[in-house]
């Protein structure tokens, strides 16, 4: 199947490109694919390029790279589950083919809430839909919900917050938040914002903690920076000069990071107790439902 070739215009990808090249770019980005162990966002794919000299680090030059893995996409040569999709959500009313269905169903959906006896309430936030893919798998095996903050969180979606935490609160529990975010003035601001806001007007006792990006995985991870933008109103307060999108973060290191935060909140006795319980419920939803299951019923 032939290769793709956009129309020669400016830019690395596409100042008249040979075919040659081309190939060289989309066997790099199935290399990186072939490399990954997770779903990947296409920004990652552009640092990742970048990295390698394939690419100028432009906004220019991620839109080209789009174009080109639309194409390859359609062409059947680049998979379309290669890269993570935030908008995969939608709104619908669960149903079932008949009551085996619903008995089974029942039984491998069953989740035991195995933070009721635990001394924190979790949440994970995340600046940016496309990100919130990557860490929900991670966040879901621990019964933890993810917020997607899309930059200024809302009041609305504070208060809904806060009346959360403030009844983990009355359980006796200590509201934490893992927030993942651009360092740069907009995506610090909107953190600031949104904590302020729980302390100050909703009155949440709560800890807040930046997990990524930091300063420091910026020098160790040796992430690509990128110029603050100077149209942002926060630039003058800004410490430093570069920025770093949430993107650039490898999504297997962030996955790690999410599932080393959450593991050092857990009480492993307790944990362990409640799995045990879970574990015999289900056992118990199986002899209720036998003789749907045996009889095959619908």
């Amino acid at each position: 199947m032939p290769v793709y070739v956009t129309s020669p215009t400016k830019g690395r990808l596409g100042s008249r490109s040979t075919r040659a090249e081309l190939i060289a770019l989309l066997c790099e980005i199935n290399k990186i694919l072939a490399e990954a162990t997770t779903q990947i966002t296409i920004r990652h794919l552009f640092y990742r390029l970048v990295g390698s000299k394939l690419l100028e680090k432009t906004e220019t030059e991620y839109k080209r790279l789009c174009a080109h893995l639309s194409n390859w996409r359609k062409q059947g040569v680049i998979p379309w589950s290669a890269f993570v999709d935030s908008t995969r959500w939608h709104l619908r009313q669960d149903t079932f083919e008949g009551l085996k269905d619903a008995a089974e169903r029942s039984i491998e959906t069953y989740r035991r809430d195995l933070w009721s006896n635990q001394a924190f309430y979790v949440e994970v936030w995340v600046e940016k839909d496309a990100i919130s893919g990557l860490v929900y798998d991670t966040a879901r095996r621990f019964g933890i919900p993810v917020f997607v903050c899309r930059g200024y969180a809302s009041l609305s979606s504070m208060f809904s917050a806060a009346d959360v935490f403030r009844r983990a609160e009355k359980a006796g529990k200590l509201p934490v938040i893992f927030h993942l975010g651009d360092y740069d003035p907009s995506g610090h601001g909107a953190a600031d914002s949104a904590e302020n806001s729980l302390h100050e007007h909703f009155g949440c006792n709560l800890l807040f903690e930046r997990i990524a990006v930091t300063e420091n995985q910026i020098r160790e991870l040796n992430l690509p920076t990128r110029p603050v933008k100077l149209s942002d109103s926060r630039a003058k307060n800004w410490k430093g000069s570069e920025c770093v999108e949430l993107d650039a973060m490898d999504p297997g290191y962030m996955q790690n990071l999410v599932e080393e935060k959450i593991t050092d909140l857990i009480d492993e006795e307790e944990w362990e107790i409640s799995k045990a319980i879970e574990t015999a419920e289900r056992h118990t939803l199986e002899s209720t439902f036998a003789a749907i299951l045996k009889n095959g019923q619908k």
